[in-house]
């Protein structure tokens, strides 16, 4: 079925791209926030942070060994200019922990730092990747070296 030339389609929440900057580091975070905002511009997105705080198995998983107020003071130091919404997730592995996150459609914003040597974040994304998600890998310079 085609639609008329003049018809205009509206967004919704539903049809938000959804860009997914998972918490490692806070400097890779920022990084990961930053160039989610670049390619998002312009376009009907938005950024979910998500910190999967990882509960060892002698305690259940609604008592984190960190204070959950700790956690959203960590979330709430990053900003961004497309809408931003944090999310807390407790689990008992990070990786498990964040695909059990990810919608469908999500885009995961991931940055590392160019090494040698393949990085966490590198593993996280070829993880994700195996698994069928859409991921972003945003090298960042080594400052320190």
């Amino acid at each position: 079925m085609q639609q008329p030339e003049n018809t205009v389609l509206v967004a919704t929440d539903e049809t938000r791209l959804d860009l997914v900057v998972p918490f490692t580091t806070p400097e890779l975070t920022r990084a990961a926030i930053a160039a989610a905002c670049r390619m998002g511009d312009g376009l009907y997105a938005s950024i979910r942070l998500i910190k999967v705080q990882c509960v060892p198995y002698p305690l259940a998983l609604n008592e984190p060994p960190v204070f959950v107020d700790f956690l959203r003071q960590q979330l709430s130091s990053f900003h961004s200019t497309l809408p931003l919404t944090s999310e807390i997730h407790f689990a008992r592995e990070f990786d498990p922990g964040l695909r059990h996150s990810l919608n469908e459609d999500s885009v995961v914003v991931l940055s590392y730092r160019k090494r040698p040597w393949r990085t966490r974040n590198e593993r996280l994304a070829a993880s994700l990747i195996s698994a069928g998600r859409r991921v972003i890998l945003i090298p960042q310079e080594n400052t320190h070296a």
